[in-house]
């Protein structure tokens, strides 16, 4: 992941005040005045990094990240039933992409494209409300999504502290803090606008205990409109 903390000013704000959870939501003016609907979602599986930061600098933790990236996609879809929305089942467990390669190339190449996007995204996310991004109608073609309204992407970078460095940070009177960025982008199924953008922090221990991710989650959800079911 090329961009590993896409909100360092709201991360540091967090570490700083000792806040558990920040959030913010951006929606798509379509969106938000009703035009347009979203009623089913299919969540694709997240890429998430999670650094270990240490006295001698940092380094990748891959377990740990393919823990937070299981149990990710069950936090969201249960914030997104309890807003009315219905959640698709997953098509996307390692052994059904095993068994298909075609579905495993398309939604490598969906993540991709969306990564490149998501840059431009984490950078100026208030112009999700002027509608400015999009993944392009190719999004279409994407078989999995063509019962979904829209797509949701996640992505998260998580930092890890060692205890040295917390040690450390004690003494010279810093809050050296555990704590995980979790972006979420609602892109819609047909003709790739990003519909709804939310990130939210949660410090604290979020791999032992993933659950402390859910609320900060649904908070960066808050005004996400979701519409009657037919």
């Amino acid at each position: 992941m090329n961009r590993r903390f896409a909100h360092a000013g709201v991360t540091l704000l967090m570490i700083a005040c000792s806040v558990s959870l920040a959030r913010a939501q951006f929606a798509h003016p379509d969106l938000k005045s009703g035009k347009i609907v979203v009623r089913k979602v299919l969540i694709l599986p997240p890429r998430v990094s999670v650094t270990k930061s240490g006295m001698k600098g940092n380094e990748t933790l891959i377990a740990e990240s393919k823990m937070v990236e299981a149990a990710l996609p069950a936090i969201f879809a249960e914030a997104a039933q309890e807003k009315g929305c219905t959640v698709l089942d997953n098509a996307f467990a390692p052994e059904a992409l095993e068994k298909n390669q075609d579905l495993k190339f398309a939604l490598a190449d969906i993540q991709d494209r969306f990564d490149a996007l998501h840059k431009h995204i984490s950078e100026k996310p208030k112009d999700v409300r002027n509608g400015r991004f999009t993944m392009g109608d190719e999004v279409v073609n994407f078989n999995p999504g063509a019962a979904a309204d829209a797509l949701v992407f996640v992505r998260g970078s998580g930092v890890v502290n060692t205890g040295g460095k917390k040690v450390l940070g004690a003494i010279a009177g810093v809050n050296e803090t555990d704590y995980i960025l979790v972006d979420i982008a609602i892109v819609d199924s047909q003709s790739g606008a990003v519909l709804y953008y939310g990130y939210s922090v949660t410090g604290g221990s979020y791999i032992e205990n993933p659950e402390r991710m859910k609320k900060p989650i649904e908070a960066s959800f808050k005004e996400w409109k979701v519409g009657k079911q037919k």
